[in-house]
This record gives structure tokens, C-alpha cells and sequence, in this order.
């Protein structure tokens, strides 16, 4: 995993603040984009000797998903910035999420929960949840690696007595 090191918010020096992931990857990141984050912004509230220098700790995040939200993140912060036209965030939007596979997505909502990114955990689930609308319960299943602890008998009476939240399923992508 390559570190994060851009400088494509703007020509001028930007404050980068430093951060630190559980499998040891340091991400320099532009202070507009870490403060997306309120993980950090309460980092730097609750620590008042904390300076340029200090490497915020992300014990429960790993380096892969968290280059995805910065991504994310520093395009929303551009986005703002610009002032760009909801079609464009939208387009954007819609292509980071078709981008991203179904581990990458589960992956990224547990660090937007951790980091308390509001808006792209909403995003996230509304991902999540269009891909797994109208699919069947085997596929549900697998795609959250839940086991079915149902006896052939206990889910043949399911099926019976609830066959109406079986009509119209969607065929299952293999891609689970």
C-alpha cells in the first residue's frame, strides 16, 4: 500500500497532519480533509499539546480502506471548495461506489463508523443496500457472511408461510 503524500488541494503549502494506521501506514493528509474526520478534530480538541509534529494514532483502521475515504473525502472537500453542481458530486459518487468491491464497501463503513464521518457512512449504506435490494436470502447471506442456521425444514416453512418476500427477487450476482 502506497502512503498517501498529494499535493492536489492547492499549489500553496497546505498543513498536512499526520496519520497513523494499526498495520503501521502514515498517511499525510491536507488539514481540510483530516478534519472531515471527527475522530481527529476530537484528537486535536482533547489534546492541547499536540502540534504539527503529532501523528494521530488509528488503532482500529487499516491502510486500504482509509486511502479509499481520503480519496473520498478530499474529492468531497474539492467538491465544496468549487462550489461544483450536485450532478458532478453525484457522478462522482456513483462511480467511487461502482469502483469498490462488496469487501471493500463492508470495509469502508466499519472506518467511516470509526472515524465518525457522517455523510459518507450515509453513503455507504445506501451503497451497500442498493446492491443486496430485490436479492435473494442466500445471496444476503453470503454477502455479509452470515450462516444459515436454519434446518432444511425450519426454511422450507419460512418459504411457506412468508412466500411473499420471495416474489420478485433479483438473480444473484456471483460476485459475492
Amino acid at each position: 500500500m502506497a502512503e498517501e503524500s498529494s499535493s492536489s488541494c492547492s499549489a500553496q503549502a497546505t498543513k498536512k497532519i499526520s496519520l497513523k494506521t494499526a498495520d503501521g501506514h502514515l498517511f499525510e493528509v491536507e488539514e481540510p480533509v483530516a478534519m472531515e474526520f471527527e475522530i481527529v478534530k476530537s484528537f486535536f480538541d482533547e489534546n492541547d499539546d499536540a502540534s504539527e509534529d503529532t501523528v494521530v494514532p488509528l488503532p482500529n483502521v487499516s491502510a486500504a480502506p482509509l486511502s479509499y475515504i481520503i480519496e473520498f473525502c478530499r474529492a468531497h472537500v474539492e467538491f465544496r471548495k468549487k462550489r461544483s453542481p450536485k450532478q458532478e458530486v453525484k457522478t462522482f459518487n456513483e462511480e467511487f461506489g461502482k469502483s469498490k468491491s462488496n469487501d471493500e464497501l463492508k470495509e469502508m463503513i466499519l472506518v467511516a463508523n470509526y472515524l465518525n464521518i457522517k455523510d459518507m457512512l450515509d453513503y455507504l449504506t445506501e451503497t451497500v443496500a442498493n446492491r443486496i435490494k430485490n436479492k435473494s436470502v442466500e445471496y444476503v447471506r453470503k454477502f455479509f457472511g452470515i450462516e444459515n442456521d436454519f434446518t432444511p425444514e425450519e426454511e422450507e416453512a419460512a418459504r411457506k408461510e412468508y412466500e411473499w418476500a420471495f416474489e420478485g427477487v433479483d438473480p444473484d450476482d456471483d460476485d459475492v
